[in-house]
């Protein structure tokens, strides 16, 4: 086996995955807010009938959703305090 000084790179192949029939009714939920609008899309986009995506949107109809209103938060991080009987002499004077 030749020693190589810098090892040929891998060949790397991303994992590719169809996307669900869940996923589908997410995106037809998004796009519509009529019911049998959001099984037609759902359906197209997976290329399956309609009548096997009408329990899912039916299914995914009674979660509810929670909108909040668009704040900014900040987050300050401060370090613990930890003080040495050196320190405390220190500040105090």
């Amino acid at each position: 086996m030749p020693d190589y000084k810098n090892p040929p790179p891998r060949i790397l192949r991303p994992r590719k995955e169809l996307p669900t029939l869940e996923e589908a009714v997410t995106a037809a939920q998004c796009m519509s807010d009529s019911p049998e609008q959001q099984a037609e899309l759902a359906a197209q986009l997976m290329g399956v009938p309609v009548a096997e995506v009408v329990p899912l949107i039916r299914k995914a109809a009674h979660r509810t959703t929670v909108m909040t209103p668009n704040r900014s938060v900040v987050v300050v991080r401060r370090p613990a305090r930890t003080f040495s009987p050196r320190l405390a002499e220190a500040m105090r004077r």
